[in-house]
This record gives structure tokens, C-alpha cells and sequence, in this order.
């Protein structure tokens, strides 16, 4: 039995897109580049960060990108 088994949903809030007022999220990627003077090699780098975007306008909530601080 998994966790999710275990989950009373009408104790949960559903997430709307706070552009569109939209429901449903799909998993995307940003990319966020750091350069080679504070990069740990010393080399220039490209940092993936998943993050999830509404499937109807593609807006990145600020709650899921704020730990991040990518979206600006």
C-alpha cells in the first residue's frame, strides 16, 4: 500500500495556475546557467530544475519556483 493510499483528498486544496485559473500541471524543465567564477569546477555549468508549468498556458506558479527563485 502506497502513501497516496493513505491520503484523505477532501482534506487537500487543489493548485489553480495563477495565470489562467487553470487545473491541471505538466512537469517542465528550466535551465539555469552559472557561470565558471562560482561554480564549484570552475567550469561553467547548466542547471536543470524541474518545475511544473499549466498544461493550458505553460505560466510557472511562483509557489513551485520560489525555493528556487527562477522564475523573475
Amino acid at each position: 500500500m502506497s502513501t497516496a493510499d493513505n491520503i484523505d483528498l477532501s482534506k487537500t486544496t487543489i493548485i489553480s495556475c495563477e495565470s489562467c485559473g487553470g487545473k491541471t500541471f505538466k512537469q517542465t524543465m528550466l535551465l539555469r546557467k552559472m557561470s565558471a567564477i562560482v561554480s564549484p569546477t570552475g567550469q561553467e555549468a547548466l542547471i536543470p530544475v524541474a518545475v511544473f508549468a499549466c498544461e493550458q498556458c505553460g505560466h510557472v506558479n511562483k509557489e513551485f519556483s520560489d525555493s528556487f527563485s527562477v522564475i523573475q
